[in-house]
């Protein structure tokens, strides 16, 4: 046996040996599931389980006191690779996004690569980064520093296959509101202005645009506020759309003829439209493809199947795009879930815990903690990942 493959059966044995408590950390958000900023029991649980494994725990980072840091430092200079921890669930939908395996997973992965770190230099790192869901956590932390001199970071996400180089898409939230003029709906109609038809008449030509705009572009949103009685003409309408692209000049593409639509639909009606865009989209995941064939080598070792990405289905957006940008990062899928269960629904809160779930933490815990090994022994591995950072990360304006 090589000296990597040893490191890498010490990394693997660590988180076996954790591997009940691992569990219980995902079980306990999956029972208790808290919302984005108010992840207070989630962090205590990750960070007792880091503490034992002998890391220094950090709780509260900057303006995010639901935010933990923990490292074990080696007695040698070596690259810094920090494990994403993700713990927010979302309102009815619960762990609908299996973030209490991800959690889980980065937890494990710390554990595994502490066990080693004083043999090969470097230090590793769990960062916890609360309110994904909608809440932008780790852009906040990065603003505040917490994700400065880290050489490379990654976190896993469960679903139903096993993709190393896998993608997030870009996206952008909009919140349209429709100012309108009330009437009685019977008696005297005319002198109303309806916002809910200007609302309508936003989705409808939404959907009319669908069929032109390019297959990656998702489009989808909400009715907020649909009026107040229905013997009232609407007033006051609100609404909040998302939009979604494989990569920014796509997403800066679409969003004017979204807009256009908005627009139009006021024109319409007569109803005056109040609509804020944010002044940056979310960025699309910067997936580092030197460092994603390492984690995919690790996974089949571990006896896994790994696919390529498609690039048309099967991504989602996220905070870790922006930061992706700006540090080398992977966000590797694993398999848990059949092909029937899709993510943000009752199914896959469910499918969140038992057999499979734990299986892809152990699993997803030891292929990120192998491939963070590789990247401290091998430096020709590590010089790749920032050589291709360098050349891919140029536009950081995210």
């Amino acid at each position: 046996m090589s000296d990597t493959a040893a490191l890498k059966t010490m990394a693997q044995q660590a988180i076996d040996d954790a591997a009940a408590t691992l569990v219980d950390i995902s079980n306990r958000m999956h029972a208790e599931v808290e919302l984005a900023f108010e992840e207070a029991k989630a962090q205590t649980w990750q960070c007792a389980a880091l503490d034992a494994a002998g890391l220094s725990v950090e709780r509260g980072l900057g303006s995010l006191a639901t935010a933990f840091r923990a490292t074990r430092r080696a007695g040698r200079a070596g690259p810094r690779i920090a494990f994403l921890c993700e713990y927010d669930g979302l309102p009815v939908y619960g762990q609908s996004c299996g973030h209490n395996v991800v959690a889980a997973a980065g937890v494990g992965a710390a554990i595994g690569l502490a066990r080693v770190i004083d043999r090969i230099g470097g230090e590793a790192v769990a960062l916890g980064t609360p309110g994904e869901e909608g809440g932008g956590g780790k852009n906040i932390l990065h603003r505040e520093g917490f994700f400065d001199g880290i050489d490379a970071m990654m976190l896993i996400y469960p679903g139903m296959d096993d993709i190393a180089h896998s993608r997030t898409v870009g996206a952008t939230r909009v919140q349209v509101a429709y100012h309108g003029k009330a009437a009685h709906a019977a008696a005297r109609p005319e002198l109303g202005i309806n916002a809910l038809d200007a609302l309508l008449a936003a989705f409808n030509g939404i959907n009319a645009l669908r069929q032109q705009l390019p297959s990656d572009v998702r489009v989808h949103g909400i009715i907020t506020k649909g009026g107040t009685l229905p013997q009232v003409i609407p007033d006051h309408t609100s609404a909040v759309i998302t939009v979604r692209a494989n990569d920014a000049a796509t997403l800066a593409r679409v969003v004017p003829r979204i807009d256009a639509c908005l627009v139009g639909a006021a024109e319409m009606t007569g109803a005056r439209l109040e609509r804020t865009w944010p002044e940056r989209p979310g960025r699309e995941l910067l997936s580092n493809a030197a460092l994603a064939g390492s984690f995919e080598r690790n996974l089949r070792a571990l006896g896994r199947t790994t696919r390529p990405r498609d690039e048309l289905s099967g991504a989602w957006s996220g905070d870790t795009g922006n930061v992706s940008w700006f540090v080398p990062t992977i966000q590797p899928q694993m398999a848990m879930t059949g092909r029937d269960v899709p993510p943000h629904s009752h199914e896959f809160h469910a499918a969140s815990i038992g057999p499979a779930a734990e299986r892809c933490i152990l699993d997803a815990a030891k292929a990120m903690a192998m491939t963070a090994i590789d990247l401290i022994v091998d430096p020709g591995l590590l010089e790749s990942v920032r050589k291709e950072f360098a050349e891919r990360s140029g536009d950081r304006s995210a």
